[in-house]
């Protein structure tokens, strides 16, 4: 009797053992790829320089035509800068978090702050 428990416990344990490692991977490939999928960054021209825009399902939810984080309105300098910040903004999204960009983040980018004229 005492095998048939032991048995039992080992059964309902390794069956218990795989639900949750499916389930896991199985849900986290799926949150995965729909986020990527339907969160874009694409970055712009504008009259002074470069800005980026995030849509979501083709919806546009920031529209940043400057730098954020500094005082005054100041096109990014160059495109991969914009970028940079874009896939950052995009990331903190992907991962549930506030998009708000610091000066800390763009120094930690390189993010050039000043262009030169």
């Amino acid at each position: 009797m005492k095998k048939y428990i032991v048995f039992f416990v080992l059964i309902l344990s390794v069956a218990l053992v795989g639900l949750i490692v499916l389930k896991t991977y199985l849900g986290s490939k799926t949150d995965i790829r729909s986020k990527k999928d339907t969160i874009e960054a694409l970055v712009f021209k504008t009259e002074t320089g470069f800005g980026y825009r995030i849509s979501y399902n083709n919806k546009v939810l920031i529209k940043q035509d400057y730098i954020p984080a500094i005082q005054n309105n100041q096109a990014f300098c160059n495109f991969d800068d914009a970028q940079k910040v874009a896939d950052l903004v995009k990331e903190k999204l992907n991962r549930n978090e506030n998009p708000k960009i610091s000066l800390i983040e763009l120094k930690n980018l390189e993010v050039q702050l000043t262009c030169p004229d």
